[in-house]
């Protein structure tokens, strides 16, 4: 009988075996410690994203499906709206996108829960599902969105693609696909209708004026993650083959495809073990280096007025996609290397308000950017993408150097936010928009969901809380 099986499982496509894989997954047979990882990055997710909600893209798009109108199935976190689940997956992941604080995963170089938690948490509304459901669902979309961007990175993104955008819909299919129970050959087809609406371009982190359009790209693969499964269990079918196929998502989008990345480990390990917390509101590649500033600042007593050259290493990514020292918007701030660190040179990497509208004019802030150069570090490039460490090396007027060479940042696997760091930020993110009161409920209701009977009632208790009214 096993060796029947074993054929069986051979005779599958790679994309196949992952649809299997993800589909089955369950609160009762995932280990307990991912399903504790899943309510850490809900609690994560949730926070920043109020906080993404308040930025002006986020009410551009909300606006836009209100305007839209259609069934009232799942909410707009906070804003007392609701709108049909795929609308409500666009707007709550733009908005979890929409200030660089949402969690990210080395691996794949994306965003797993901008892209993932907004799909599942709109179809867990408009159904009626439990919380245990939703978490077993966070768990497989992470899951999938990782290997599928484990399948092509870090070629995607040299290339020019956004990798949010585009394992997005892969991952946030899988997310719904699973809490729905679909079958394995319906979560095949979902994952490919998903797989065929990847997109996001990188291009915004050339411009100097950043633009808003990236903060959209994991709300849209959020949108086109349920749009997939409900497509899937209307019967329209995709591909066997549609990540690993001959022009499948990995061997299209990537010069060095590596479809063995779909399986390899499959159901002995979990990517959601692998992901991380950002602490910085900046892009993930920068957080290593501004941790090796802000080392040698406060190790080495250095001041300002005493520094005469700051170097940066970092990746080959990290220098030609994050160099620029023109800083004309959020986006650009928040996307610029040289601005990061002049952030922790002045000890206020922390603070999210650093990357806010106009903080990027404040002359100190503009007079070190400048200031600061970037080059290839090898032992940096040697461990990316795995790991996107960094360095800085900072030389005084008076002929002294210190260097520090950061390989985990603060947040990461191997250097991770505990669950009481997790809600420390929520608190901070959260602190100016909620009640004290309501904030403390809403920690207590995310780290009890695996008993949340209607996983649609967080979603109630956040719009209760930020109109001010009774929870």
């Amino acid at each position: 009988m096993a060796e029947g099986n074993d054929t069986l499982t051979a005779a599958l496509t790679p994309t196949q075996r992952l649809a299997a894989a993800a589909a089955g997954f369950t609160a009762d047979t995932l280990p307990p410690d991912t399903l504790e990882a899943a309510k850490d990055y809900l609690l994560d997710h949730i926070a920043v994203s109020l906080y993404g909600m308040q930025q002006p893209w986020s009410g551009f798009v909300a606006d836009m499906v209100a305007a839209d109108g259609g069934a009232a199935q799942a909410s707009v976190y906070g804003r007392n709206l609701r709108v049909p689940a795929q609308a409500a997956a666009l707007v709550n992941g733009t908005a979890a996108h929409g200030f660089e604080l949402d969690d990210w995963h080395a691996g794949s170089l994306s965003h797993l829960g901008a892209a993932v938690i907004p799909a599942v948490l709109a179809v867990a509304e408009r159904d009626h599902r439990h919380g245990r459901d939703v978490l077993a669902a966070i768990v497989a979309g992470y899951e999938v969105m990782a290997r599928a961007g484990m399948s092509g990175i870090p070629s995607i993104i040299m290339r020019g693609y956004h990798p949010t955008g585009t394992h997005g819909p892969v991952g946030a299919a899988a997310g719904v696909g699973n809490l729905l129970r679909v079958s394995p050959e319906t979560m095949t087809w979902a994952l490919g209708i998903g797989a065929s609406c990847a997109a996001g371009l990188m291009e915004f982190s050339q411009d100097e004026a950043g633009t808003m359009v990236k903060r959209v790209h994991a709300g849209r693969a959020a949108q086109a993650g349920v749009v997939a499964v409900d497509l899937a269990l209307r019967g329209l079918t995709a591909p066997r083959a549609s990540l690993d196929g001959k022009y499948g998502y990995c061997r299209v989008l990537s010069d060095a495809p590596n479809p063995e990345a779909l399986v390899q480990g499959l159901d002995e390990d979990f990517e959601i073990r692998r992901n991380n917390v950002k602490p910085y509101a900046c892009c993930g590649m920068l957080h290593a280096p501004m941790d090796a500033v802000e080392d040698l600042m406060r190790r080495h007593g250095i001041r300002l007025e005493d520094i005469d050259d700051i170097v940066i290493g970092g990746s080959r990514a990290v220098v030609e996609q994050h160099a620029s020292t023109v800083i004309e918007s959020v986006m650009a701030a928040q996307y610029s290397m040289p601005y990061a660190a002049a952030v922790a040179l002045l000890g206020r990497s922390l603070d999210p308000r650093m990357f806010d509208e106009g903080r990027y004019r404040d002359p100190e802030l503009v007079g070190l950017a400048r200031r600061v150069r970037l080059e290839i570090d090898p032992e940096i490039e040697a461990v990316f993408p795995g790991k996107l460490g960094g360095s800085a090396r900072i030389r005084l007027k008076n002929g002294r150097q210190f260097e520090s060479r950061i390989i985990d940042a603060r947040g990461t696997t191997d250097n991770p936010f505990g669950r009481e760091d997790i809600v420390a930020k929520a608190r901070a993110l959260c602190g100016g928009l909620l009640p004290v009161a309501a904030v403390d409920e809403l920690i207590e209701r995310v780290l009890a969901f695996d008993r949340a009977g209607d996983a649609g009632g967080l979603a109630r208790f956040l719009d209760a809380s930020v109109r001010g009214g009774p929870a």
